[in-house]
């Protein structure tokens, strides 16, 4: 009896937990998951798009991709000139910047809560409508470059640190700085940018949040309504396996991202 109750327990649908109060999640329609988290202390907004992929989701041989497309996300698109979208954040008093991760590539603006459709528009834009020119990407590879000799190569505890992770996660993807090694980042091109862009960066591979004074039916309704641009949902390169670093082996990697590649 007492087995059986267990069993009865282990295969019981799991509960999920109740939002707090004062937030809202759901899914839209293109696969775009939304987190909405009320905050009337000021009348501020904040906007956080995550994407559900970053370095250790890289092909060996192509390290710093993810970092280097980040970079290139704020080169424009059909609607906007390079470095506009920052411009048209900084001139409505509000700012914005981006980060990347083993795990995750993320963009934010903080603004006053009545430019939410304005910066909204705009990543969406972005999502869909990437444009690197011929140009473009070539100066930004000398970007991140620059960036990994002044932040890794010119400190020798960086350095140092670089190759301690290397050797702890070896045969991992955590092993490789998210920056990218120099000699792989050298050869990053704009084709790689692209394909790295169209294989990951959609609404089904992407989590919004709103943290602010925006009144809840207001931020939650309006992209509902996909006043802006709303990306289409697409089929996307699975990304590596949330996997511990001892269950993964070189192999196994290898070989999933050969298929994935072959698969694009």
């Amino acid at each position: 009896m007492r087995y059986a109750a267990l069993a009865l327990m282990l295969s019981a649908a799991p509960v999920l937990a109740e939002m707090p109060k004062g937030i809202s999640h759901f899914t839209l329609s293109n696969g775009l998951e939304a987190v909405v988290i009320e905050d009337h202390r000021a009348p501020v907004v904040v906007q956080m798009v995550w994407y559900k992929v970053g370095s250790a989701d890289e092909a060996p041989g192509k390290s710093g991709i993810a970092h280097y497309l980040e970079h290139l996300m704020f080169k424009g698109t059909e609607k906007m000139a390079p470095g506009e979208l920052s411009k048209t954040v900084t001139a409505n008093g509000g700012m914005d910047n981006a980060f990347t991760s083993y795990d995750y590539t993320a963009y934010f603006q903080r603004i006053a809560s009545d430019r939410l459709p304005l910066v909204m528009e705009m990543e969406a834009d972005r999502m869909e409508n990437l444009r690197i020119g011929p140009d473009d990407w070539q100066a930004e590879r000398q970007v991140v470059l620059a960036e990994r000799a002044q932040r890794t190569d010119s400190d020798p505890s960086a350095l140092f640190g670089e190759e301690v992770n290397a050797t702890q996660y070896y045969n991992h993807p955590y092993g490789r700085p998210v920056i990218g090694w120099r000699q792989e980042m050298e050869g990053l091109t704009r084709d790689d940018a692209l394909a790295w862009y169209s294989s990951h960066y959609a609404p089904n591979n992407a989590v919004l949040i709103v943290a602010g004074m925006s009144p809840p039916t207001r931020s939650v309704s309006w992209p509902r309504n996909t006043t802006a641009p709303s990306p289409p949902a697409k089929a996307l390169c699975a990304s590596r396996a949330r996997k511990s670093p001892s269950s993964i082996r070189r192999a196994g990697w290898s070989a999933a991202m050969r298929a994935c590649r072959s698969r694009s």
